[in-house]
């Protein structure tokens, strides 16, 4: 029984139209999506790694190796059962970064265009071996089918047209659906709902030749179990011991595939960016590998118990051929060529990639225009790469000519692959290896497998040597892969090891290194970048990408970071070159991606030397949350803690690089400020609302660390009263600074009450002196009124009358003066700073305090200059006067003598106030300026009046100072030194220099 030709051609053609529809359904979301981006999709799209090694060449192996065949699915179960210990660690960096192969990983890790480019070209001559296993797959079927089973030798005149045309539909398949969505980091639905249906059929057909094995061919499983009672060599071929070596070497062999091959890599990571995804492919592919393998037994042995000369690799065929079924034909060549399709079109479509991204792009890239697209351009290459790459595995295929079966084709691929693992475990698990030691190992163990597996596959003359360590090291001298996988991944890792020790890693490397390790995320350097918004990136974009590549890159970036088209900050700018960076490395490759960033959008030199991105980090640890273990994960809640407990302080905090870029912004700014910390972290200074950016950049700017008050008016007229210091962080190289802001609009609230309360006390003293003061003007005053009546003379009328007045005068002034103390404002924000005349502001003081009659009596002596004129308030001055000069009497005892002088010094006004009283006790000297601190008896002083002039004296932007003793003996005496701006009379005033 045979099929026609053009039968065969119908069933290809009709089996990848089906393909066809399902990648079309999916691609235009006529397949629902709950199917499409369900986890078991991609779980089933996995199942690319049974190629046609899964479906003809694994009967090969159980017969060589007996149960040993089973090594083919346990290491890829391995693998993925071990996810979370390297594939998980991958998915996360080609998620972060765009990474869409295994040139992308290694050139990212190792921060080499070299490296990309070696892996490249190490895969692609290490793919063609098993590109041609499945061209060779379905080109034999199709010899078997058409009743040509004898034209499969490497003598035999084989027709290979229908290979040839297989593959010509395979590349329009993939160019198809496999070069839509041009960036790595959007799923191409199609491609990935395609391969899964495949995997379905691949999976429903080895189960029904089983079905087909047991029940047509034994009829049961009992009988099944007779025959191989009967037939002891077939169950002395499967129970024969493992080798444990061979063994050993080959769950290695297929652990490292699963993770090695570039068509795994694709399906596993750049067809897919959820871990969700990949933790349910930990225990999904392990099932689907479970089932697919439980036919290869029974179909072998209902195989071998039929009479045929077909090859062992095609045991499917064999079965549908001896039962005369073409039913179990088609299912058997359907299995075959799904199972080839599949891992031809991801294997070159990855291939493809890694070409253009680390071959083509870094060596020849070109400006294409603002007016072309980047993306046309590129999909154009991607598709001929494609082209060449089936047409090279198509031209290996033929070298090949039939001289290795599927399974010796397969073991060539995979021990080729193989020596990509130690580059892959160095990624995430060891620092200290460099491009130098790769390179160095990867090309002595690729070497050796060159000559030793892949010449002789392509009919050179095998190395004897070979066979006579195969014989004495496996027992068996066709175990030639056993001794060129020991040979050749054993120089590898020891020229690999040996070569990065000796010449140690860049630091290039080294942070790399940190980015790719498990429990380490990225550092970011904070940078300052030549372009001041997000428009202007597509300008500097637009000459080397296009400008509609450059727009759309842009603002799909602006749109995955939820920023505006109008961001200005700093950390938003530099955010947004780390994404299009990223997103162009999913569409061109790390190293191509890097280098049009620093062509176009460079960051500027530091002249301050670079320093960690704190915000960004942070967010990038609480992103990480859950992720670590052990002490990572201690030192990060202690770093929460501490993060939390700044944001919880009752005084805000701000700090600023050395460019003025904010980099911390606790929860009590934003309620000071009223400016939420979105807003100003990442943004520069300059760019923070008013009134605010006055008030801070001139604070900075001064040499001073400490203000202790400063009023901000608000716009809506209220005003806010905060205190202010900075300090330099510990690293003085970073210029970094810190800032205190301390909300004392209340307590400016409880000192203006204070003030006030303070000023009527005085004002209640002074009562009991007012009236007695008044009363004799008015005596007086009635005296000369009665004495007008016995005035006759215009003279004396005129006289008594200018006494009157006189008197009238001296009562108003008594009274104007007491009026103008009790008014001075009481409010916050009354301060106004104007010339004010200093000598007459004493007399003044001086002056009330002589209404006090019940007080001490002592001597005033005011020896200022009377032309010296100080900025202050005039009212507020007053008060600070008769505060110092009250305390001074009250010190004093008999003869005592209180004395005002002022001089002039570098354009401030020294006014000393002293007396020669009791002074102040050293011990206590600290505390005189503190509320309520008196040392008074109860009742005879509030302990507000030195507190109040130590403010009224920093409102004016004036200092005192205290010093006690002045003179030797018991009546030491106090003297206070009060400093003020000097100032001039005029319309516009000007301080004195």
């Amino acid at each position: 029984m045979s099929f026609s030709l053009a039968q065969i051609v119908t069933a290809i053609v009709a089996y990848l139209s089906i393909l066809f529809l399902v990648a079309h359904l999916a691609d235009r979301e006529l397949l629902p999506r709950r199917i499409t981006h369900h986890p078991a999709t991609y779980v089933l799209s996995l199942g690319v790694f049974a190629g046609a090694m899964a479906s003809n060449a694994i009967f090969e192996l159980a017969w060589r190796y007996g149960y040993g065949f089973l090594m083919y699915y346990l290491g890829a179960v391995l693998m993925f059962l071990m996810a979370t210990m390297l594939l998980l660690p991958l998915l996360r960096l080609c998620r972060v970064y765009q990474l869409s192969s295994l040139a992308d990983v290694l050139t990212f890790r190792f921060r080499s265009q070299w490296v990309g480019a070696a892996i490249s070209i190490a895969m692609c001559i290490t793919l063609l071996p098993l590109l041609a296993l499945q061209i060779q797959a379905v080109a034999d079927s199709i010899h078997i089918l058409a009743g040509a089973s004898d034209n499969l030798g490497p003598s035999a005149d084989r027709q290979d047209g229908l290979a040839l045309m297989f593959c010509i539909i395979i590349i329009v398949f993939a160019i198809l659906f496999g070069t839509r969505n041009i960036a790595s980091q959007k799923r191409n639905t199609g491609l990935v709902t395609a391969i899964a249906f495949e995997s379905l059929v691949k999976m429903f057909a080895m189960l029904g030749l089983m079905f087909a094995a047991i029940y047509q061919v034994f009829g049961s499983f009992d009988a099944m179990q007779s025959w191989l009672a009967n037939n002891p060599t077939v169950t002395e071929t499967l129970q024969q011991p493992l080798h444990g070596n061979t063994t050993r070497l080959m769950l290695l062999l297929f652990f490292s595939g699963a993770v090695c091959m570039p068509h795994i890599f694709h399906m596993a990571f750049a067809e897919n960016k959820e871990s969700l995804d990949l933790r349910a492919a930990s225990w999904g592919l392990p099932l689907f590998l479970l089932v697919i393998s439980l036919p290869i037994l029974p179909i072998s042995w209902a195989s071998n118990s039929l009479t045929h000369d077909i090859p062992r690799e095609f045991s499917g065929l064999a079965l549908g051929l001896g039962l005369k079924s073409q039913a179990i034909s088609a299912t058997a060549f359907v299995a075959g060529l799904s199972a080839a399709s599949a891992t031809i079109i991801v294997t070159t479509l990855a291939l493809a990639n890694m070409i253009l991204n680390h071959l083509i792009l870094p060596r020849s890239f070109f400006q294409i225009g603002r007016e072309n697209s980047l993306y046309s351009h590129l999909k154009w290459l991607r598709r001929s790469l494609i082209t060449l790459l089936i047409l090279a595995g198509y031209g290996c295929f033929l070298a090949v000519n039939g001289r290795q079966n599927l399974a010796q084709l397969g073991l060539i691929a995979f021990v080729g692959t193989l020596q990509f693992l130690p580059g892959i475990l160095a990624t995430p698990y060891w620092n200290g290896g460099n491009r130098r030691g790769l390179l160095c190992g990867l090309a002595a163990g690729l070497g050796i497998w060159f000559f030793a597996l892949l010449l002789p596959g392509l009919g050179a003359q095998p190395w004897q040597l070979m066979s006579v360590l195969a014989q004495n090291w496996f027992g068996n001298s066709e175990e030639v892969w056993a001794v060129t996988c020991v040979l050749a991944l054993g120089a590898n890792t020891l020229i690999f090891i040996a070569v990065s020790l000796l010449t140690g890693a860049s630091e290039e490397e080294r942070v790399a290194a940190e980015i790719c390790s498990m429990d380490d995320l990225n550092r970011p350097t904070r940078r300052s970048l030549s372009l001041q918004s997000a428009v202007e990136f597509i300008d500097a974009l637009a000459s080397t990408l296009g400008e509609r590549t450059a727009r759309a890159e842009v603002r799909r970036a602006l749109m995955e970071l939820q920023f505006d088209e109008d961001e200005a900050r700093p950390y938003a700018l530099r955010r947004l070159r780390s994404r299009i960076e990223a997103n162009l490395s999913g569409l061109m490759g790390p190293s191509v991606a890097q280098t049009v960033l620093d062509r176009c959008i460079p960051f500027q030199p530091d002249l301050h030397g670079s320093t960690e991105d704190l915000y960004l980090i942070e967010r990038q640890l609480d992103q990480a949350e859950g992720r670590f273990t052990g002490l990572a994960a201690e030192l990060d809640n202690l770093r929460r803690h501490y993060r939390q407990t700044l944001d919880n302080l009752p005084i805000g905090v701000f700090s600023t690089a050395a460019d003025g870029e904010i980099l911390l912004w606790n929860r009590s700014m934003e309620m000071i400020t009223g400016i939420p910390a979105r807003l100003v972290l990442g943004s520069l200074q300059d760019a923070m609302p008013a009134p605010w950016q006055a008030v801070f950049s001139e604070f900075l700017a001064d040499d001073n660390d400490l203000l202790l008050k400063r009023e901000v008016v608000l716009a809506n007229g209220n005003s806010r009263w905060i205190s202010l210091q900075k300090a330099s962080t510990e690293n003085h190289n970073s210029g970094d600074r810190l800032m205190l802001v301390e909300d004392i609009s209340d307590l400016e609230r409880l000192e203006a009450e204070l003030l006030h309360s303070e000023r009527l006390a005085s004002i209640g003293r002074l009562a009991a002196g007012v009236a007695h003061e008044i009363g004799n003007p008015i005596t007086g005053i009635a005296c000369l009124a009665q004495n007008l009546d016995y005035s006759l003379e215009a003279d004396e009328v005129r006289e008594t009358a200018r006494d009157i007045l006189k008197q009238t005068q001296r009562v108003s002034r008594i009274v104007e003066s007491l009026v103008n103390f009790s008014h001075v404002g009481s409010s916050m924000g009354d301060t106004r700073l104007e010339p004010c005349n200093l000598a007459n502001c004493i007399d003044e003081a001086i002056h009330l305090l002589q209404l006090d009659h019940k007080a001490q009596p002592v001597t005033y002596c005011n020896d200022c200059d009377r032309e010296l004129v100080v900025l202050a308030d005039s009212q507020k001055l007053l008060q600070v006067f008769i505060n110092l000069l009250g305390n001074a009497r009250d010190a004093c005892m008999d003869e005592g003598l209180i004395r005002t002088s002022a001089h002039c010094d570098k354009g401030k006004a020294l006014i000393s106030v002293e007396d020669n009283g009791c002074g102040i006790p050293v011990e206590i000297q600290g505390q005189v300026f503190e509320p309520f601190y008196t040392t008074k008896e109860p009742g005879e002083g509030t302990g507000l009046g030195l507190a109040l002039v130590y403010s009224i004296m920093e409102d004016m932007q004036g200092q005192i100072q205290l010093q006690s003793p002045i003179y030797e003996g018991p009546q030491g005496g106090t003297r206070f030194i009060l400093q003020l701006p000097l100032a001039t009379y005029g319309e516009e005033y000007q301080l004195k220099v």
